[in-house]
């Protein structure tokens, strides 16, 4: 474990500067999740209009992934050397650049390098955002913090989807308002206290030292980075194919934001009273019975559509908010920092595996197969968390 001063007491902050703080971090990865929620599908339909395979286009999500692997042993050291916010407001900057850029030349092989240099920026915001929040989170706090975090996060996603539908998915008009967004989302940062390293911050921490000691923790965001970032890739894809008007499956994927962004606030505030490793187990149950059905329930749409994919979201989503939670319950200091590289970096490995496979999968099995592949992601993982709490439970933890 990490030192046993909690990550969000050890920073000495007063209540109002450290309320300021969380503010900034949270607005800013709203429109940060916005920007997020936008760009796969939006690449994904540009790619797919082009009749690109979706293998390929697995491959061209997977290298926007790859780039987390290569910058991940880097991290902990800008990390440890700059102010994540400034940091964070630097990717930003760069990440408007590069959106005109993928606007501008709509072509698969220049997409490849494109979605590299994206992806490790676009690390390097969740990184810097999850070390902040945990930094800034009282223990006791912690569930309702992250969940507010994740919250506001949804809702950032749930309107990227709604934003490409008024934008559509033709032209630069969506990538310029892509590049409009990012900018937005450094403004909020200048809110944020610089946060102030101690000597033993300054020594970084091994990325495996830190997965073996939450080995659950990690592998949970690997398999929720695989079977979300599939259903983000895809999603449109897949609604079509059950008959679905493009618009219309965008709002359904607006909608799962939703039900993350209000659904995550009551379920934050549970776990601060659970076994958050229970509570984890709970969720990644209820999802794999909700991408089982979701081919079903979907191809009939209307109000028990709408009530299914709401809950989904907010079930779902809860899986990462558990998984910083946890992060932050047990790591502090330069520990904390290397758990958020590596607790990022098992995303970045998810979004490899997923949209790849899901790919090949959907190439293989028809575009309505997605739902079951990403249950299948779930279905691997589930005998660690089991495992995990029946742990717990005997621990007495």
């Amino acid at each position: 474990m990490g030192g046993t001063v909690p990550a969000g007491e050890a920073i000495g902050l007063d209540r109002a500067v450290r309320i300021r703080s969380l503010a900034g971090v949270i607005a800013a990865m709203c429109v940060v999740n916005l920007v997020y929620g936008i760009t796969f599908p939006l690449l994904a339909l540009v790619l797919d209009q082009q009749s690109v395979s979706k293998t390929l286009i697995g491959l061209n999500t997977m290298t926007q992934a790859l780039s987390i692997l290569v910058l991940a042993p880097a991290a902990p050291r800008l990390l440890a050397r700059f102010d994540p916010a400034r940091i964070m407001q630097s990717s930003g900057v760069c990440l408007a650049v590069l959106f005109i850029l993928a606007g501008w030349w709509q072509n698969v092989y220049f997409w490849f390098p494109l979605r590299f240099v994206i992806g490790a920026l676009t690390a390097l915001l969740w990184i810097s955002s999850e070390a902040l929040i945990n930094q800034l989170a009282p223990e006791q706090w912690r569930g309702r913090v992250i969940g507010i975090y994740s919250s506001v996060g949804a809702a950032g996603f749930a309107l990227g989807p709604l934003l490409l539908i008024l934008t559509g998915s033709q032209g630069l008009m969506p990538f310029v308002t892509t590049a409009g967004m990012v900018l937005a989302s450094a403004a909020p940062l200048f809110l944020v206290a610089p946060m102030v390293r101690s000597g033993d911050e300054a020594r970084p921490v091994g990325l495996w030292q830190v997965f073996r000691q939450a080995p659950v923790i990690m592998l949970g965001n690997l398999v929720y980075a695989a079977a979300v970032e599939s259903m983000i890739t895809f999603f449109p894809l897949f609604g079509m194919h059950l008959g679905l008007s493009e618009d219309f499956a965008l709002s359904l994927m607006t909608l799962t934001g939703i039900g993350g962004m209000v659904l995550v606030l009551p379920l934050g505030w549970l776990a601060d009273h659970v076994n958050r490793l229970g509570m984890l187990l709970v969720c990644v149950v209820l999802t794999i019975g909700g991408l089982l059905l979701m081919p079903l329930v979907v191809a009939a749409p209307g109000l028990v559509t709408a009530a299914f994919i709401f809950v989904f979201g907010g079930v779902e989503g809860m899986i990462y908010t558990l998984g910083v939670a946890l992060v932050g319950a047990r790591f502090s200091g330069a520990a904390l920092a290397a758990a958020s590289t590596a607790f990022t970096t098992c995303w970045g490995a998810g979004t490899i595996v997923g949209p790849l496979l899901s790919g090949i999968g959907m190439d293989r099995w028809g575009a309505g197969s997605l739902a079951w592949i990403a249950a299948a992601f779930f279905i691997l993982y589930l005998p660690a968390p089991l495992s995990a709490w029946l742990r717990s439970r005997k621990s007495g933890a």
